[in-house]
């Protein structure tokens, strides 16, 4: 007689489903690994490394914008042949005023002017070549406005406050 054996089951280790469903928490495991490896490797750099200082800063340029509102000053950039001219009114006795000119795109295009003193109320500098539109801010040591000013075209400056 001939009887029937059973036969022998194989072991877990042969079977494809446990290993594929070992392999999707592995997959993810490896993966975090690889991310955090790449962070650590790669990290970002603070914005800025003085960053208390120049939230100091800020507020002390808040303080300047202030100013300017409380003694009503206005201003009007302008590009005349190849000097650029900002009229300020009421006029205001500084022999010379900071003016900063910011690149919309190309921080390495910025550029900084320093505007003297022509007439009343008048400051004259060189006027950059590129045509693009630039944020403005005009300064003293006591106040600043600020606005957007494409060379070529009138523009006015206010407090930005």
């Amino acid at each position: 007689m001939r009887t029937l054996q059973a036969a022998a089951p194989r072991p877990w280790w042969k079977e494809p489903w446990p290993w594929i469903l070992l392999g999707l928490p592995g997959t993810v495991v490896v993966a975090s690994l690889v991310t955090i490896a790449i962070a650590a490797i790669h990290a970002d750099s603070l914005v800025t490394e003085h960053y208390y200082k120049k939230g100091l800063a800020v507020g002390h340029d808040i303080d300047k914008e202030l100013r300017a509102k409380a003694m009503h000053l206005q201003g009007r950039l302008d590009q005349r042949g190849q000097d650029v001219v900002l009229e300020v009114e009421p006029d205001v006795a500084d022999t010379g005023l900071l003016l900063r000119l910011r690149h919309p795109y190309a921080p390495e295009h910025d550029l900084r002017l320093e505007l003297r003193r022509t007439a009343p109320g008048r400051y004259l500098g060189h006027a950059p070549t590129e045509a693009v539109r630039y944020a403005v801010t005009a300064e003293s040591p006591q106040w600043r406005l600020s606005g957007v000013w494409k060379p070529g075209a009138a523009s006015p400056l206010r407090p930005g406050v």
